[in-house]
């Protein structure tokens, strides 16, 4: 059995510093030979190519470990040059054709024997391969084994990485020789300095102090000595963590590895703080206030490096898209979202003007999937938009980082977009920066979203300037997300769009002879009221032909017991009194009611029940 290691630098863009591998294992009697996780085909390629010209190996399977894109994600463009392999992996790597069951075994030529492992927990379809050739024995881990560490537990649990660790992979004899997927031995032993002092510690830390790589050089049977992951029964590892429960030591040593990412606390703090404080000077906004001082930097990132910030963390994904103000329709704001996941049914999203280091807060949104929107009033709901021409536009995008393959990305984006389809968001903005504010000014604005092209003029310019900057394009997420369904919104969702249609159709009839629309009338009789108000008003407008719905509004708004309450003068001006800008919106109604006086309305049952007639509300 040969194995030839090839790193693959190219995966971190512009900068070469990838520390992922593939494997080429080969059996030398047949020359029959596996790539392992080829993900980035550039590099990989190449190789494959000269040996199999070169008639050293026929290449008869590509094998996963698991499948994220830097392990899975060449799956295709290798299979495009060579042609006809099948891909034996976890059932969610790309272009899969076969998984193999646990310690279900198989064959590479005539001597090497591969077992599959199941090890659920990096993600659910891990699996370790465990190849042996008369005496010689390897295992290539993947993301859930490396030297001196283990991998993040994205997808399971701390018992599943118990599991996986040391029950699974610690039965493998002691001189398996281990293979991961990545390079992080040096960053992995300055943790384990931390926890252990041994000389099997310090004789790893020696090793990758004076070698850049580590795979193959280490067994299982080192790995137990020094990796503390695989030793959660060790007195001095359970004292560290102030646990003893073998899966509480296993979880509370991924959150102290989590916190000091993977570095000694002081080293951490100055390294962190020389790299944040270069070129800080030059991070800038539009708010106003004296630059951030050295004193303050220091304290900022000293802290990021030793706090917990777990809120934080937990953020999963950066949407952006186009909020507009419930209060005035023709503006608009580019908004990044920052979210996380309550629950399967509700997310939570910071929204920031831009992507930067520096960027302001300027909002939050809310979202919920259909089933819980449905459970709310109705005077609730129609603080709620929809996502589906978002969606369906291609106007919504989760940029790209730039270290993953664009056709990777765009699957996984649309995926996202099919559950989002599907969600009610309420937003709040703080801070209009479009409108140049240097600092949060006034009462939070509702805003709302698009649901047509109609209604946003300057679409195709504003959203093409911005797929330039993110590298996006929107009319081919469009063409790629055809295929999603739309679902069928709620009536009381994007109520502000249903009120100015509302409106603009009272517009073209005209009201007693005044040519106007609602939304008129409100901007001349009531400029002054607070915004916060017109949420009242955006209600107003969706019937104002029907005055039942407005006396509705505003029985909800002051929170009265009845309608009749509402109609009498005594109960109306008490509560009015007790809130001037209730007294403002009195005003302006009986503004609306001159307008509309001698005019038929529909009149609510419950109205029409009372025996009274809309003059007696002056």
């Amino acid at each position: 059995m040969h194995i030839q290691s090839i790193p693959m630098y190219g995966l971190d863009v512009g900068t070469g510093s990838s520390n992922n591998y593939a494997y080429l294992v080969t059996d030398e009697k047949s020359k029959d030979a596996v790539i392992i996780d080829p993900a980035n085909p550039p590099e990989v390629a190449p190789v494959l190519k000269e040996q199999i010209d070169s008639g050293k190996i026929n290449l008869t399977a590509i094998i996963n470990t698991h499948h994220h894109w830097d392990h899975a994600g060449g799956n295709s463009k290798i299979l495009s040059q060579f042609k006809g392999i099948p891909v034996i992996g976890g059932k969610d790597c790309e272009a899969v054709t076969r998984t193999p069951k646990h310690d279900e075994t198989f064959k590479i030529g005539e001597s090497v024997t591969v077992k599959a492992l199941h090890t659920p927990c990096h993600t659910q379809d891990s699996i370790c391969w465990l190849m042996e050739d008369g005496n010689e024995r390897v295992v290539f881990t993947g993301d859930t084994l490396f030297i001196g560490g283990c991998g993040r537990f994205f997808e399971g649990t701390a018992a599943e990485m118990h599991t996986a660790l040391n029950k699974t992979l610690a039965a493998l004899p002691d001189d398996t020789k281990v293979y991961p997927g990545h390079e992080y031995t040096k960053q992995n032993v300055k943790f384990l300095s931390t926890v252990l002092q041994t000389e099997p510690v310090k004789k790893l830390e020696s090793f990758a102090e004076n070698n850049k790589e580590t795979q193959g050089k280490f067994t299982i049977g080192d790995e137990k000595q020094y990796n503390v992951f695989m030793r959660v029964d060790d007195p001095t590892v359970q004292k560290a963590t102030g646990k003893t429960d073998a899966v509480d030591v296993m979880a509370k040593l991924r959150e102290m590895k989590n916190n000091i990412l993977s570095l000694g606390p002081t080293n951490s703090i100055i390294s962190a703080i020389k790299s944040n404080m270069s070129g800080a000077d030059n991070i800038t906004n539009e708010a106003v206030g004296n630059p951030v001082s050295t004193k303050s930097q220091v304290l900022e990132t000293g802290a990021a490096a030793v706090q917990d910030f777990r809120p934080v963390k937990s953020i999963c994904a950066h949407l952006n898209a186009y909020h507009v103000y419930a209060s005035d329709p023709g503006r608009c704001v580019e908004s990044n979202h920052y979210c996380t996941h309550l629950n399967e049914d509700v997310r939570q999203c910071l929204i920031y003007d831009s992507p930067d280091r520096n960027a302001r807060l300027i909002g939050v949104e809310y979202m919920i999937s259909a089933s819980l929107y449905g459970t709310l009033p109705a005077s609730e709901r129609c603080l709620w938009h929809s996502h589906v021409f978002e969606v369906k536009s291609g106007m919504l995008i989760m940029p790209a980082p730039s270290v993953v393959p664009a056709s990777v990305w765009e699957v996984a984006e649309t995926k996202e977009m099919e559950e989002v389809v599907g969600l009610y968001g309420k937003t709040y903005h703080f801070w209009q920066v479009d409108r140049g504010d240097k600092l949060p000014m006034g009462e939070p604005e509702l805003m709302m979203s698009f649901t047509g092209q109609e209604q946003f003029p300057k679409f195709k310019e504003v959203v093409t300037d911005r797929d330039k900057r993110f590298g996006a394009d929107h009319e081919l997420k469009a063409e790629k997300r055809k295929y999603i369904e739309e679902p069928e919104i709620h009536e009381d969702a994007d109520s502000m769009w249903k009120s100015q249609s509302s409106a603009d159709g009272e517009k073209k009839q005209g009201i007693g002879g005044i040519n106007t629309s609602g939304a008129q009338i409100l901007k001349d009789t009531h400029s002054s009221t607070n915004k916060t108000r017109r949420h009242t008003q955006l209600r107003v407008e969706r019937d104002i032909g029907g005055i039942a719905t407005f006396i509705e509004c505003l029985r909800r708004y002051f929170n009265l017991a009845s309608l009749s309450t509402l109609a009498r003068p005594r109960g109306w001006r008490r509560q009015a009194l007790a809130n001037l800008e209730a007294v403002r919106i009195i005003k302006w109604s009986k503004g609306v009611m001159k307008i509309l006086d001698g005019k038929q309305c529909q009149m609510h049952r419950s109205f029409k029940d009372s025996g009274r007639k809309m003059g007696s509300m002056g």
